[in-house]
């Protein structure tokens, strides 16, 4: 907004939007709050008697080694880094323009590279900079007052991805986004930065990297879905897992036409299940197959007896 071309400070930022109405009663409703972050900043600095930014520097950056952090908020990006992007609509990509001084005040500025950030998500998966009972603390989903989850922790997301716990978050200022992601209890993280505001790029790359980086095997649906796949593209399908109606659709013509479509395309990055309900007493699974530059629907119907009624791929939406 037109404003943030100008400095301001935290306590002008508090002043404007820390003392407006609530929307809804604490503990009622959950939702992001960059005000929150801004006031959690200020905590720091009137607990401490310290300047945020030292306070940072003594007790987190300097005993992790965090040698490249950048306090963006205060000074710009110097040649060597990144040029921030943004387009209108589908427009050239354009120099962002850079955020005045105190709006980034504890929710943005923090400005590193991809090794720094690794050695923060180390302390995490390590626990090394606070007690026991504060990561325990912060990495516990907070429930709201009728019982339902936020899957939000202190400061951090609270995800299940396939049965493994992620404590993650994004970030975005103007002309950056990224995305951090530790899988606590797999011993490793996925970091992602990219230069260009107002797209999902950097939270798609690394829920892509993760299965992978964690060595996450794939589910017996998975590998049933990617082996049938492997097989359309050498223009084969075992029929002993269709049901009757699959059989049929599977014609010598629809064979022929998804190997000669999928074939070129090769071996994808990826083929992952992204939902699963039940429907006429089978169980529909969707799954998302990715290529560079492109990604592919695949949708199944299974009767309990594990056969296949459905085995659909079509380009995604």
């Amino acid at each position: 907004m037109t404003t943030m071309k100008g400095p301001t400070t935290a306590q002008q930022i508090l002043d404007i939007w820390g003392k407006k109405p609530l929307d809804f009663e604490p503990g009622a409703e959950w939702q992001y709050s960059n005000t929150n972050f801004v006031i959690a900043g200020r905590i720091v600095e009137v607990v401490s008697g310290e300047n945020y930014w030292e306070f940072l520097e003594q007790h987190i950056f300097r005993p992790l080694g965090m040698k490249s952090v950048w306090n963006s908020d205060q000074q710009e990006l110097t040649q060597a880094d990144a040029t921030p992007y943004y387009r209108h609509a589908l427009g050239l990509l354009r120099v962002a323009p850079k955020e005045g001084q105190g709006w980034m005040f504890a929710a943005g500025e923090l400005a590193m590279t991809p090794h720094d950030l690794a050695l923060w998500d180390e302390s995490l998966l390590s626990r090394s900079i606070l007690s026991s009972e504060s990561y325990k603390t912060m990495f516990t989903e907070v429930k709201l007052k009728n019982g339902e989850g936020t899957h939000y922790g202190l400061g951090v997301e609270v995800r299940d991805r396939d049965g493994h716990r992620s404590i993650e978050h994004g970030g975005e200022v103007s002309g950056f986004v990224s995305e951090n992601e530790v899988l606590i209890d797999d011993d490793a993280a996925v970091v992602v930065f990219t230069n260009q505001d107002a797209v999902d790029a950097a939270g798609s790359i690394a829920h892509l990297a993760a299965p992978f980086v964690a060595g996450y095997p794939l589910t017996a649906p998975e590998q049933q879905a990617l082996d049938i796949y492997h097989g359309l593209q050498h223009g084969r399908i075992d029929r002993s897992q269709l049901a009757p109606n699959l059989s049929d659709y599977f014609s010598a013509e629809a064979i022929a036409d998804f190997q000669l479509s999928l074939a070129p395309l090769g071996e994808p990055l990826s083929l992952r299940q992204t939902h699963t309900e039940l429907r006429g007493g089978m169980t529909f699974r969707g799954f998302e197959i990715v290529y560079p530059g492109r990604r592919l629907e695949l949708t199944t119907y299974t009767y309990p007896d594990g056969k296949l009624e459905q085995y659909l791929i079509a380009p995604a939406e």
